[in-house]
């Protein structure tokens, strides 16, 4: 019996459930359900005040925006969906408490939210690029947003969570209930892996990266434009071309922590899950210590947006300040 090591699965295993136990002391047990519950209540609220604010902004309905309120959508639905399920799954991996519909339906269709944070953040860093370097207008960005964001769903829908249907499967046998990936082959396991690893981290890293450097350089350059305009004479261009910059810089500096975060906290997880189909991680002692390791950290990726949004723009901690205080005269302003 094999268990799939997807978003929502356990590691492979060969040992017994008396074992794991064994093997992760009872004070691991503890400091990690208090860490994740601290997590997922952290982020749980964070990406609510995030949706009250971007929803309620009337004046600044760019594509950004959109994109940021379907990242938080995404990740409320990794931190209360998503990793409850998993926190099942990785207690007892031989024995499914929940019904058949969670194991054949819900359980797989949860990995969906994961790769619509992903898409949302890829999202984000192609319309900045569309933006800055290609000089998209607001209105053209905001009308391609809402076919981009389906888009994220669509794909993550038919790549991630459609092949799971397939080999999903919920076995009551001598008493234990086994809710576990049955796969044809070994092979056909392992490319699905390794796709969900390429779909899932390096393509949008890659992706991301690339339309970072582009719109870097297209900064820097418009910086070197705005001195030379600057150095003849003050004229109204060089005052909308500093305007512009800044607006640029703005925005580059609030996105590049959320993808240094994406980059950082996802990389464990996949670097054991490619690991996974070439290793026997389950005759590995402290494995499980190292999978709840990696999981943490995932599910660490959809609390830590909104502090980043805090911390980096002081547009969002007023907003936030005000959606704290119930200010709703400011929240709403005026057209």
């Amino acid at each position: 019996m094999e268990n799939v090591l997807n978003f929502t699965g356990a590691p492979n295993s060969s040992f017994t459930t008396s074992e794991k136990s064994g093997w992760e002391p009872n004070y691991v047990i503890t400091i990690h359900y208090t860490v994740t519950a601290i997590i997922c209540l952290i982020g749980i609220l964070g990406n609510i005040l995030v949706i009250i604010v971007t929803s309620t902004k009337r004046s600044s309905k760019t594509a950004v925006h959109k994109y940021i309120f379907n990242l938080a959508v995404a990740d409320i639905g990794v931190l209360a969906i998503s990793y409850p399920l998993i926190c099942v799954k990785a207690a007892d991996p031989f024995n499914w408490p929940l019904r058949k519909v969670v194991c054949k339906v819900f359980n797989p269709f949860s990995d969906i939210f994961y790769s619509a944070s992903i898409g949302s953040i890829v999202a984000i860093a192609i319309d900045r690029h569309t933006a800055i370097v290609r000089g998209m207008s607001a209105h053209r960005s905001l009308s391609v947003a809402k076919w981009v964001i389906l888009g994220v769903w669509l794909s993550g829908f038919i790549a991630v969570v459609t092949p799971l249907y397939f080999v999903v499967e919920y076995i009551e046998k001598n008493g234990t209930i086994y809710c576990t990936s049955e796969w044809s082959s070994r092979l056909a396991r392992n490319i699905y892996l390794v796709s969900l690893t390429f779909l899932g981290y390096v393509l949008p890293l890659g992706l991301i990266l690339w339309a970072y450097r582009q719109i870097a350089s297209q900064i820097r350059a418009s910086k070197m434009l705005h001195s030379r305009i600057t150095g003849m004479c003050r004229t109204r261009e060089a005052k909308m071309m500093k305007r512009t910059d800044a607006a640029n810089m703005k925005a580059l500096n609030i996105l590049v922590p959320v993808v240094v975060a994406f980059a950082v906290t996802m990389f464990p997880f996949h670097a054991f899950r490619m690991a996974s189909p070439f290793v026997r991680v389950g005759r590995w002692r402290y494995h499980w210590i190292v999978y709840n390791i990696c999981i943490v950290l995932l599910s660490s990726n959809s609390a830590v947006n909104p502090i980043i949004y805090s911390l980096v723009s002081r547009e969002f901690r007023q907003r936030l300040k005000d959606a704290l205080r119930f200010k709703c005269p400011r929240l709403f302003p005026e057209p």
